[in-house]
């Protein structure tokens, strides 16, 4: 199993739209340096197969600089439009494709993707917390995780269907991936607690200046030392703002032994 970061950024990206601060000022002088982020998206790939995580809505952008090769599977972990609507650009990809695409998602997310994008020709695998589905030699395990704080805070965690998080087992081989969260029930700590690799959301990552605003997310050091708890071998952050008002080498100083700030092209396992 190999891992590619496509998209290393949040939602606005780096450079975000008429952003002129220090990072994305950074970013624009140089759309190939580690400060330029795309937003987020993963390459998992195998001999014999490939799936993408998360659908970036810079997908057309991603597909040509690392030169994808045809992907049918594409898992998303929630309905928000950084992970999921780079669906919009392949409407014409998908007509062309025998067989056709196949989405894995959640409950909410697939009641989404049938109300605004019903005319794309893809087939929607909804799946369910912690029922494993596979997709060629990958196994793959939902892990729900709460991210929409007026939706999911009082829900059992059996009953999240929002947000995933995913577990991704192949050949030996494993690594958890967590969306965006504000917090994560532990069942699911129990279930990546140990495990070699986990990719996990840093998109306020050193900064505790929106946690007021932004109560769906984890902030600041409590984000390190959360990860921290689960004891990976490596932690790597993805979906980094600039809202962290740091490049991508001061972000990674900052952070502890074993923890990576991810950017964009960058191969977590070969």
């Amino acid at each position: 199993m190999k891992i590619q970061i496509l998209g290393s950024g949040a939602w606005g990206g780096i450079p975000a739209p008429f952003c002129s601060c220090r990072v994305c000022s950074t970013a624009t002088e140089d759309h190939l340096s580690k400060n330029a982020r795309t937003r987020p998206q993963l390459l998992f790939t195998s001999a014999d197969s490939s799936f993408l995580l998360e659908v970036s809505p810079d997908i057309r952008l991603q597909s040509t600089r690392w030169r994808l090769p045809p992907i049918r599977n594409f898992v998303i972990s929630h309905y928000h439009f950084d992970h999921m609507r780079g669906l919009y650009e392949l409407h014409a990809y998908m007509k062309q494709m025998s067989p056709g695409a196949v989405v894995h998602c959640s409950s909410r997310t697939s009641a989404v993707i049938r109300q605004e994008l019903g005319y794309l020709p893809l087939e929607i695998n909804t799946v369910r917390p912690f029922e494993p589905f596979r997709i060629f030699d990958f196994t793959i395990t939902p892990l729900p995780v709460y991210h929409e704080y007026a939706q999911d805070d009082a829900l059992p965690v059996e009953s999240l269907e929002n947000t995933f998080g995913y577990l991704v087992e192949c050949n030996g081989k494993r690594a958890a991936y967590l969306a965006d969260y504000y917090r994560i029930p532990e069942r699911v700590v129990e279930m990546v607690r140990g495990i070699p690799i986990i990719i996990a959301d840093g998109t306020y990552l050193l900064t505790d200046g929106f946690r007021d605003m932004k109560r769906n997310h984890v902030h600041g050091g409590d984000i390190t030392s959360l990860m921290q708890e689960f004891g990976a071998a490596t932690t790597y952050y993805h979906s980094i703002s600039h809202l962290t008002h740091k490049t991508h080498d001061e972000i990674q100083s900052l952070l502890p032994p074993t923890h990576i700030a991810t950017y964009d092209g960058m191969w977590l396992l070969e």
